[in-house]
């Protein structure tokens, strides 16, 4: 068994590179992106911004920047401004066995960026850190969550730290053009779920934390870049927690690609699901709803499957540390979860 490499604790004066390997920011909002960059630098951090931020630059180009940065002695962490589309596009060019043998550091956020956090948590051994983007973290924001993101990549390995649910998320789209200074309003009760147990009862979920945006897991999973069962062999004997969001996949698209999961044997190396809020729920074709897909994919589990959490595209995001050993305590009445918390230890 081999163990998880988690970066040193983020500190003042440590270098933080900002990549953007999948999507850069065009002149519509970089506006927003200096204010968060001035947030950084406020907060004594060392801020290296790479050609990719503000260029269009080819997927090799990003790549051999990233591959630069995620070498580089130097560089603590890396902060993507945030997802994009083709993060897929830059891991035929990035040498993994190369980055394995470098100093790990963090790489931060969500959506396309968990395309290749979860590359490096599988084939490198790597911890990354799953949670809101660069972009949502405006020196002025108090989501905790967000203000938790700089505490958690303090931690020092062998520590823990524990999050509840919110009290309620995002529904209002937030345009960074016209309002660059926009902070969270989350004004929508969070109702988390559980899809598969409708007694009273308390659950305790425990396992390694692995997962991120399910539009590109379920195209990796399976191959070279993303084998789960391996990871598991190698890493989490214990077993997984897996977590799951959608961006854009239609009811349909998320009812197949949860089912294919199933169909390589990913799900009988799971201790338990978190699905995180849903971007989609309605298909526009009205053949079956988001929670009609996850109940024909994963109803019949005999595993715990968590829904409606905080985590993508729907804010808030929990920090969630990818590779991490977890523990999920909750307690489920009528298929809610009336209370829940989950402890991540960084061993």
């Amino acid at each position: 068994m081999s163990l998880i490499n988690f970066p040193e604790p983020l500190k003042p004066n440590d270098n933080i590179a900002i990549c953007a390997f999948s999507s850069g920011v065009d002149n519509h909002f970089q506006t927003r992106l200096d204010t968060v960059l001035n947030g950084l630098k406020s907060q004594g951090y060392k801020v290296i911004e790479g050609d990719s931020v503000r260029q269009n630059i080819s997927a090799k180009e990003r790549a051999l920047e990233l591959m630069h940065f995620l070498t580089d002695e130097n560089i603590a962490a890396i902060m993507p401004p945030w997802g994009g589309e083709l993060a897929l596009d830059v891991l035929q060019y990035i040498d993994f066995n190369i980055v394995k043998t470098a100093k790990p550091k963090w790489l931060v956020g969500f959506s396309d960026v968990s395309t290749l956090a979860c590359v490096l948590t599988s084939r490198c051994g790597w911890a990354t850190l799953h949670t809101a983007n660069l972009m949502q973290l405006h020196p002025n924001e108090t989501d905790h969550n967000c203000v938790n993101v700089f505490h958690v990549l303090a931690l020092t390995k062998g520590e823990q730290f524990e999050q509840v649910p919110s009290a309620s998320y995002q529904t209002k789209l937030i345009n960074y053009e016209s309002d660059p200074d926009a902070l969270f309003e989350l004004t929508e009760p969070t109702q988390w779920q559980c899809l598969n147990y409708n007694d009273a009862r308390k659950l305790e979920i425990t396992g390694r934390l692995f997962g991120g945006c399910l539009d590109t897991l379920n195209l990796l999973l399976g191959s070279p870049y993303l084998d789960l069962h391996r990871f598991k062999q190698e890493y989490a004997p214990e077993g997984l927690v897996l977590f799951l969001e959608n961006a854009e996949l239609s009811p349909t698209a998320v009812a197949r690609s949860l089912i294919a999961l199933k169909l390589n044997g990913v799900l009988t190396d799971v201790n338990g699901i978190i699905l995180g809020r849903s971007a989609v729920i309605d298909s526009p074709h009205k053949q079956i709803d988001y929670y009609q897909a996850i109940e024909l994919a994963l109803g019949k589990c005999i595993f715990p499957v968590l829904f409606d959490a905080d985590i993508g595209h729907v804010a808030p995001n929990l920090n969630l540390i990818n590779g991490a050993s977890c523990t999920i305590n909750a307690d489920i009445n009528e298929g809610k979860v009336i209370k829940a918390s989950l402890s991540t230890k960084l061993c």
